[in-house]
């Protein structure tokens, strides 16, 4: 006789008509109990096996149509929303957690219901749904807090961090990110060392402490090798190698960022794989390549367009724009930067607003009106300054003066 981690082991690599025969077999076996076991399953896999928490959403699937109670059918939405995740399609991910909370919550499950909003919160990053994500958030860290969930508490911590960081609030972000930290150190949780250390390496790379962030990279990877996480790899190796091209070091740059894309390629994770081919491009803009640039941004962006990815879909088209004025292609280099400034508006990203800025005032000072690049220039300067990015606000005013000389 097959005991629940068996059966839930068997179902995860059945088809849908072997799952059908085992939950037939062992209806004795399927209840809410083998539900929690197959969400436990998904949970652990999706960051290392993608394609198996996918399998995993539609093996719960198989048993909530089996066994309709009302805990399996919440944990089977759950489980849905993270494959929604995996597989790029991140409105349905958000109905599909918000079903399940709403089932969590109908059935006195408070902390179930709390939990779904950790996958939650990352699918309303992509999306640029800022506020509501950190909302949502602070809610649900409260409840963790209350039921002594540190770790949990922590995931929630670092979620909101990398949300401020999107939006070039840094120092918010840094203070969210640590106390994550402290309470993974406490859980000696490598796979959220991992995930924590580089989303701070990132906040200091922008910062442009890359001694500090080159530190923080080496121990994230540390982290994810010794727990097997293929997904947190392939993110660690594109910050590594955009902190390489910070750097000036071209050839370690092209090389992360090439096992990040084959990584995510072999993963079968489309999103992520055009997130990886974006960095890849703006490695080629640094090296010169505008007309390779140009390319990979033109396949990268409509991804991001259908995906919702309103922040990566800016950075693109921001990007496009430069290697167009690269390729003399002044008025298409506009049009980009037109559109790239108003996604970061709705973002309510201030930074990349003005490093949008920045470069539509570099693009008029080489039209020759100087007196429209000193006044964007000019504009430019307080974001940055705010947010510490000093690479960028030293360039904006040596733009400035240029201007007016």
């Amino acid at each position: 006789m097959l005991d629940r981690a068996e059966l839930a082991a068997r179902l995860v690599e059945a088809d849908d008509d072997g799952r059908a025969r085992l939950l037939r077999e062992h209806a004795a076996l399927a209840d809410s109990a083998l539900a929690r076991s197959l969400r436990d399953i998904c949970h652990e896999v999706w960051s290392t096996e993608p394609a198996r928490a996918v399998a995993t959403a539609r093996a719960l699937e198989s048993l909530a149509r089996a066994n309709r109670d009302a805990e399996t059918a919440a944990h089977a939405a759950w489980a849905a929303g993270v494959a929604a995740i995996v597989e790029g399609r991140l409105e349905r991910a958000i109905a599909r957690l918000d079903d399940a909370a709403a089932r969590f919550s109908a059935s006195g499950l408070a902390h179930a219901a709390a939990s779904t909003q950790v996958s939650r919160l990352y699918a309303l990053a992509l999306l640029g749904r800022y506020d509501e994500a950190i909302e949502a958030g602070l809610g649900a860290r409260e409840v963790f807090l209350a039921r002594a969930d540190e770790l949990a508490a922590g995931k929630v911590e670092q979620n909101i961090g990398n949300l401020y960081g999107r939006r070039g609030r840094y120092r918010e972000a840094e203070r969210f990110q640590l106390a994550a930290r402290e309470r993974f150190l406490a859980a000696g949780d490598e796979l959220q060392l991992a995930k924590v250390d580089n989303s701070l390496g990132l906040l200091h790379a922008l910062q442009h402490d890359f001694r500090s962030a080159e530190r923080l990279y080496e121990s994230a990877l540390r982290h994810a090798e010794t727990a097997g996480l293929t997904v947190t790899q392939a993110e660690i190796e594109a910050s590594v190698g955009n902190l390489a091209l910070f750097q000036g070091r071209y050839d370690r740059a092209l090389d992360f960022l090439e096992r990040s894309r084959r990584r995510y390629a072999a993963l079968g994770m489309a999103h992520q794989s055009a997130v990886a081919e974006l960095e890849l491009a703006d490695a080629y803009l640094e090296l010169n390549l505008a007309p390779e640039a140009v390319s990979t941004y033109e396949r990268a962006a409509p991804v991001f367009a259908a995906s919702g990815m309103r922040a990566e879909h800016a950075r693109a088209l921001a990007n496009w724009g430069r290697a167009l004025i690269a390729l003399g292609r002044a008025e298409e280099a506009h049009r980009q930067l037109a559109s790239a400034r108003s996604l970061y508006a709705a973002e309510g990203n201030r930074v990349g607003e003005a490093s949008v800025g920045l470069t539509e005032a570099q693009l008029l000072h080489a039209e020759g009106d100087h007196v429209g690049a000193g006044r964007a220039a000019a504009g430019a300067e307080p974001p940055l300054a705010e947010a510490g990015a000093w690479g960028l606000l030293l360039l904006a005013r040596w733009l400035r003066g240029e201007a007016a000389r």
